[in-house]
C-alpha cells in the first residue's frame, strides 16, 4: 500500500530567493488563470477552459528549480499550470487561446490541449486523454538508449488514471527501469465522479504502481515544499538509472471541470474548507511571513509586479495579428506522387 510522504522540512535549507520564487510562480499561475477566465467572459476566448486554480503548488513544487529545459513534460488537463512553471512565456500561452501569431502554434492552437514548446521540453498533450502514457515511455526510452540523464515527467488527473494506457505505460517503465516520474494530480473528481466511484483501488491510486514494482507514495500536493522534496528525490532516482516513480499528489480544484460547469456536485462545506484552510498560496504566504522570510508588504509588491506582467503579456498577445488563411498549410507535408 502506498505510503504517505512526510518529511521534516527546515526552511533554512532553502535560500530566501528560492522560497520567494515558489510564491511568485504560484501567484503568476493563479493570476494567469483568473485573467484568462476574464478574457473568456469578455468574449475574446472561445471554447472550453479547464481551470487549475487551487493546485498551483503541484506544478511549481514539481518543476521549479528541479527540471531543466532538456527534461520533458507531458502536461495534464489543467496544464497551463505546468507550462508556466516550465517557463513558457505568458504571452505565448495567451496567444494560443486568442488564436494569434504570438501563440506557440502561431495561430493554430486551440489552447491547452494542442499547444507545445519543445525548446523548453513541453511536449504537449494528445487530443485523447491518457495518450501521453504511451508517448512518455518513448521519450524516456530514448533518453535511456542515448545514455543521457534526461527525465520525462508525466502529469495526469485521477480521471485520466482510469484509462487503460496507464497500465501498459507503468509495465514498460517498470520493466526497463525508464527515467519517468508519474505525477497523478488527484483533485478528487473526474468531471463529476469521485475517484472512489471509478477506480478499483484499495485506498490510493498510487497503490497500482506496486503491481509493477514501481516505488510510489501519496503526498499533500498543496504543500509546495513537500512536492519539491518528493519530486527532487524521484528525479534524482531516475537520473541514477533506478527507474520510475509514481507520485499521487492530493489537491482540489476550486472551480468546475470546465468554465460553465455549475460544480453543484461538490458539497459546499468541502469546497469552502479547501479554499479557506488548504489554499496552497494563502498557506505558503502565511509560512513566509510567520518565519520572517518576507513581509506582507514585500509580497504585496510582488503581487503587483505579477499583475503588470500579466497585463503586458495579454497586450502582446492581443496586439499580435490573426494568421493569414495560408497558415493552415504550414507544417503539412505529403510525399510526391503518393495517393
Amino acid at each position: 500500500m502506498a505510503e504517505i510522504y512526510k518529511k521534516d522540512i527546515n526552511l533554512s535549507d532553502y535560500k530566501k530567493e528560492d522560497l520567494v520564487k515558489f510564491y511568485k510562480e504560484m501567484v503568476k499561475i493563479r493570476k494567469f488563470d483568473e485573467n484568462l477566465i476574464r478574457l473568456m467572459h469578455e468574449g475574446k476566448v472561445s471554447g472550453f477552459y479547464h481551470s487549475g486554480i487551487g493546485s498551483e503548488s503541484v506544478s511549481v513544487g514539481s518543476i521549479t528549480n528541479i527540471l531543466r529545459d532538456e527534461d520533458y513534460i507531458f502536461y495534464n488537463h489543467r496544464g497551463c499550470n505546468q507550462k508556466i512553471a516550465k517557463g513558457v512565456p505568458l504571452s505565448k500561452i495567451y496567444g494560443d487561446f486568442l488564436g494569434t501569431l504570438e501563440g506557440t502554434t502561431k495561430g493554430l492552437g486551440a489552447g491547452i490541449v494542442h499547444s507545445a514548446d519543445p525548446s523548453r521540453g513541453v511536449l504537449g498533450q494528445c487530443g485523447t486523454i491518457g495518450s501521453q502514457f504511451n508517448i512518455v515511455v518513448g521519450t524516456a526510452y530514448s533518453a535511456k538508449i542515448q545514455n543521457t540523464d534526461k527525465v520525462s515527467v508525466c502529469y495526469f488527473g485521477d480521471g485520466a488514471a482510469s484509462r487503460e494506457p496507464l497500465h501498459g505505460s507503468l509495465n514498460w517503465a517498470g520493466l526497463y527501469k525508464l527515467p519517468v516520474v508519474y505525477i497523478c494530480e488527484n483533485n478528487g473528481y473526474a468531471i463529476s465522479s469521485t475517484f472512489k466511484e471509478t477506480h478499483s483501488v484499495r485506498e490510493h491510486l498510487a497503490d497500482w504502481a506496486d503491481g509493477y514494482g514501481i516505488p510510489n507514495c501519496v503526498v499533500d500536493g498543496n504543500d509546495v515544499l513537500l512536492m519539491q522534496e518528493v519530486v527532487k528525490e524521484a528525479v534524482e532516482r531516475a537520473k541514477r538509472g533506478e527507474g520510475p516513480t509514481f507520485i499521487e499528489a492530493q489537491t482540489f480544484r476550486h472551480r468546475g471541470h470546465f468554465e460553465g460547469d455549475t460544480y453543484d456536485y461538490v458539497e459546499q462545506e468541502v469546497l469552502k474548507d479547501w479554499k479557506e484552510n488548504r489554499d496552497p498560496i494563502k498557506n505558503f504566504k502565511k509560512l513566509l511571513i510567520e518565519n520572517e522570510i518576507s513581509t506582507e508588504s514585500e509580497l504585496s509588491s510582488m503581487d503587483a509586479e505579477v499583475d503588470q506582467e500579466i497585463l503586458e503579456a495579454i497586450r502582446i498577445a492581443e496586439a499580435s495579428p490573426l494568421p493569414d488563411p495560408s497558415r493552415i498549410y504550414e507544417g503539412l507535408f505529403a510525399k510526391e506522387g503518393s495517393r
